[in-house]
């Protein structure tokens, strides 16, 4: 019975739903339609590219749909719109020498981002082409642009457009040029209403004319440096809370490929101490390149940003990051005004992370890839609106030559991309001197010489040393090798007659090198100074058109292996002048080791003129004038000469034995003049001259004060 009344409720129920759907819905309870006006405007704000503006009395429900996401509540209907902007380019300072920029930055509504920026000084012309001027920041072949910004609360509505903050046009709002410089402002508004963005570019500009412009090219810092700022406003009346990430310099100037010795790198140093860290354009390729081999599969873009994002990030906060070249570098800080211990916590500091992408990648060559940096933001809470709704991050955004008046100042104090290296201050002030030199009218060439005749001049006391500690030694080996001879089955009884003639003739086989060793942070100095002055750039000698590169007096036909297809004559110069010197001061070999160490020697010479191959011409240019130096130099001080006073004799001491020595001298005989050997140089008989009258004063000296004491 009652299986029988369950059976009538559900086939009484079915059959009533079946009447309502067919026949009592659709007759006394009709669906409202649509209007087919809002729906294809809705099918068109999915396809179009950019997105179109979707009216509001067109349809606000079907607008809704288009943009709701299915896990979140659904959007009010009246405030759901894509808003749809014009694609806009302007720019903001300028090329022209005499308008008082330093900088011309090229904007556009695209991500609201940096398309380019130029440099305006005439000095910085493009190698290429020299009636244009060098574009630092912009050489990509890829859509992406320096300082774009994606936040995620509203990428989420505008991922059903195929559209993202990064890509969407934004307005722009408002331009503005007075004296003081040109600014520009671009804003977007979230479809929601529940939050509008401005992003505002301020480029400073002087007036300045002549020699005062020149003088601010070359020293003031804030004259190279934009400054961005990103406002985030809550227009609802709850409080709200989002994250940012931005991008950092995009397409940095690599100029030169063929001969640079530095490629795009990464740097960053942080306000807590942390030891700063540079990272090659090929270790970036390097870490996308095991991730991919790992997965086997390429990554997409957004895949290796992931991937960078969590395993290769750095968390302290930063004091600046960005990327550098061989002369120029672009560079992003924050510009937050709170104490360190502020900035540095990590829930209060603004940037969450930073990490290393990889924009493009060079095929042949990885270290010529394109990197830069992106920054992930801590989450930014926003009052409600009236209450503080407002939230501003400011970045200061340099970009321009590397030099230590412009990186040095607050808030780069970027030392670290100078890369002046482990004789940093030695290199500093050879860069000094060099700008010292060039600043009296002197053109860089003449600089260069100058440069090498002070740091030799002020060397020469111990060059001095050095030649004749190398005459000795080369009056000595005759008798050297007497020993050698006599002591052939008994190295210690050799090494102790050596030492104990060494002695005799105060000869310190050490103190030859020790010149060497004192001389070596000089060296280094003068190579990085040289090899990092951007002034050298496009400075002209002769056929040589860039001194900061090779001379390259032709091309070649075909590539020679690792010389490639410029031919240049200045290192052909500098290993001829090296091979001359060692010629003509090394004494002849007396067995078959020195013989063979010669000879290996004179291939690490040849080794050095390939190395030198690839060397800017002004750093040639100094080794020619060091060589130079060198060779008259020693022709002066008369390299030939035994020692520095004629009394001295060669004798052989020996040590306590029976043996009897096949030759020797008494101590106080002078030895009789051997055959070709050269006469004393002119400066060296003025050094013996100066130093036998001062011996001679010191002689009366010391009668005059014994006759004292006898009285």
């Amino acid at each position: 019975m009652e299986n029988r009344r369950l059976f009538t409720f559900l086939m009484t129920s079915l059959l009533f739903m079946i009447l309502w759907g067919q026949y009592l819905q659709p007759k006394f309870f009709p669906e409202k339609k649509k209007p087919k006006v809002a729906e294809q405007q809705v099918a068109d704000a999915t396809k179009s590219d950019p997105p179109q503006a979707i009216p509001a009395e067109a349809g606000d429900a079907a607008a809704a749909n288009v943009l709701a996401d299915s896990s979140e509540p659904a959007m009010p209907a009246a405030a759901a719109i894509i808003q749809s902007y014009p694609s806009q380019e302007l720019t903001l300072g300028s090329i022209d020498p005499e308008s008082g920029y330093a900088l011309a930055v090229d904007l556009t509504s695209a991500g609201a981002a940096i398309e380019s920026v130029w440099l305006t000084s005439p000095q910085f012309r493009d190698l290429q082409d020299e009636k244009l001027q060098a574009r630092i920041v912009g050489n990509t072949p890829t859509p992406d642009r320096t300082f774009s910004t994606a936040f995620a609360v509203i990428d989420q509505q505008l991922a059903k457009t195929g559209q993202t903050l990064e890509t969407a046009n934004w307005k722009l709002a408002s331009t503005e040029q007075n004296e003081g410089g040109s600014t520009a402002t671009f804003e977007y508004e979230a479809p929601d209403k529940s939050l509008r963005i401005r992003k505002t570019y301020t480029l400073p500009k002087l007036k300045l004319i002549g020699k005062e412009l020149q003088k601010a090219w070359r020293d003031d810092a804030a004259f190279y440096t934009l400054q961005v700022a990103i406002e985030m406003t809550n227009l609802t009346d709850k409080q709200k809370s989002l994250e940012y990430e931005m991008q950092g310099p995009v397409g940095v100037l690599l100029e030169n490929q063929e001969h640079t010795s530095k490629y795009r790198d990464i740097h960053i140093e942080f306000i807590d101490g942390t030891k700063g860290e540079t990272t090659a354009a090929a270790t970036v390729r390097n870490y996308v390149d095991e991730i991919e081999e790992t997965k086997g599969q390429s990554l997409s873009q957004k895949e290796q940003f992931d991937f960078l994002r969590e395993d290769k990030e750095w968390t302290s906060a930063f004091r600046y990051a960005g990327v550098d070249v061989q002369f120029f570098a672009a560079l992003i800080a924050p510009l937050d005004d709170r104490p360190d211990e502020v900035r540095s916590d990590s829930a209060t500091k603004w940037i969450e992370r930073t990490f290393p992408v990889l924009i493009w990648t060079d095929p042949t060559e990885p270290r010529k890839s394109d990197v830069s940096i992106r920054m992930a933001s801590n989450p930014v809470v926003l009052k409600p609106q009236g209450e503080g709704d407002s939230v501003t991050h400011k970045f200061a955004f340099f970009v321009g030559p590397k030099r230590r008046e412009l990186l040095d100042p607050a808030p780069m104090s970027a030392g670290q991309v100078l890369n002046y290296g482990m004789f940093g201050f030695v290199a500093r002030g050879m860069h000094y001197l060099l700008d010292t030199f060039y600043t009296w009218g002197l053109p860089y060439f003449l600089a260069i010489i100058s440069l090498t005749v002070l740091v030799r001049g002020c060397m020469f006391p111990i060059s001095r040393k050095q030649a004749i500690s190398a005459a000795r030694m080369k009056e000595l080996q005759p008798k050297l090798t007497e020993l050698k001879a006599k002591y052939a089955d008994d190295r210690e009884k050799l090494a102790k007659a050596q030492m104990e003639l060494w002695r005799k003739h105060k000869i310190n086989p050490i103190g030859g090198c020790l010149p060497l060793f004192l001389q070596m942070p000089i060296f280094i100095g003068l190579y990085t100074a040289l090899n990092s002055a951007v002034d050298l750039r496009l400075q002209k000698l002769l056929w040589i058109k860039n001194l900061a590169g090779p001379d390259a007096l032709f091309r070649l036909p075909f590539n020679v292996p690792y010389l490639g297809y410029d031919f240049s004559v200045l290192p052909l110069c500098t290993v001829g002048l090296f091979l001359t010197q060692q010629k003509m001061f090394m004494p002849p070999a007396t067995d078959e080791q020195q013989e063979a160490q010669y000879k290996m020697m004179n291939m690490m010479t040849l080794f050095m003129g390939v190395m030198f191959w690839h060397q800017p011409a002004g750093l040639c240019i100094y080794f020619i004038a060091s060589s130079l130096w060198s060779i008259a130099e020693r022709k002066l001080l008369g390299a030939g000469s035994m020692t520095p006073t004629s009394g001295a004799s060669v004798e052989v001491i020996e040590p306590d034995d029976n043996s009897k020595p096949t030759a020797k001298l008494k101590a106080n005989q002078v030895a009789p003049p051997a055959e070709g050997r050269k006469v004393p140089g002119f400066l060296k008989k003025l050094l013996d001259a100066a130093q036998t009258a001062r011996d001679q004063a010191d002689q009366q000296r010391e009668k005059e004060s014994r006759k004292g004491k006898k009285r």
